[in-house]
């Protein structure tokens, strides 16, 4: 590899051939939807250093940004090789999307969780207890940069935001969805239609007023209370009385 190749040109563009010739080691690469894949079926957990890796990359991607992360910088900064971290990722574009795919996989498998303990509470608790698993994770400080960062990036690559609506919010919907299937003789409404209109009304403004600097990050029970008065409002609006 010619030694005047930048720092950046290096982290885009290195194939593996070259990256493994200069490693001396196998280049272990796999694309985000193997990862989530993976991450999500627990078939097989990360390598303790490629756990390693993600930490050292998510906080620093959540301080740099995308564009301002440097390979090189973050290896420097954090005391990992940079070898270490090419041997598990091949690119700054697949490191970030390994990062953005742990998150949501971890909020995937929570609400996966969720869904099976659902069917034994009454329809306005089941939606009391979403409504406060989404917004306990969505109105944190560290979930509005993450989304920040998702959503700049998917402007330049729109399948990083594919993969994110994919794994979060496509998730959240087919949840309940699931649920209000479960109640479909106490509503006029297609599940389809209640389930999207259900997070809207829990999340819409709350999450306006969090991007707007308008309310801090709250607390477990300010969230409880946001999510027993949407979930009134929306039980007076979709679902019939007996």
């Amino acid at each position: 590899m010619s030694s005047v190749r930048s720092d950046i040109d290096f982290e885009e563009t290195l194939p593996r051939r070259e990256a493994t010739a200069a490693r001396g080691v196998e280049a272990v690469t796999h694309t985000s939807a193997t990862f989530m894949r993976r991450l999500g079926e627990r078939r097989e957990k990360p390598r303790a250093k490629e756990q390693e890796v993600l930490d050292v990359a998510t906080a620093y991607f959540l301080k740099h940004g995308y564009q301002g992360a440097s390979i090189n910088a973050m290896a420097r900064s954090s005391g990992i090789s940079k070898e270490s971290i090419y041997r598990y990722f091949s690119s700054k574009k697949q490191l970030f999307e390994a990062v953005m795919c742990r998150e949501l996989v971890d909020y995937r498998n929570i609400l996966t969780h969720l869904g099976a303990s659902l069917s034994a509470m009454t329809l306005r608790d089941a939606l009391v207890t979403i409504a406060e698993t989404v917004l306990g994770v969505a109105t944190t400080d560290r979930c509005l940069q993450l989304r920040r960062l998702i959503f700049e990036e998917a402007r330049n690559s729109p399948d990083v935001g594919q993969h994110y609506y994919q794994i979060g919010p496509e998730h959240a919907y087919s949840v309940l969805e699931n649920l209000f299937a479960q109640h479909k003789a106490d509503s006029l409404f297609e599940t389809s239609v209640m389930s999207k209109y259900f997070i809207a009304m829990i999340a819409w403004r709350i999450m306006l007023e969090r991007e707007c600097a308008v309310r801090g990050e709250p607390d477990k029970q300010q969230v409880r209370e946001w999510a027993e008065a949407s979930v009134d409002h929306f039980m007076k609006a979709f679902v019939r009385t007996r």
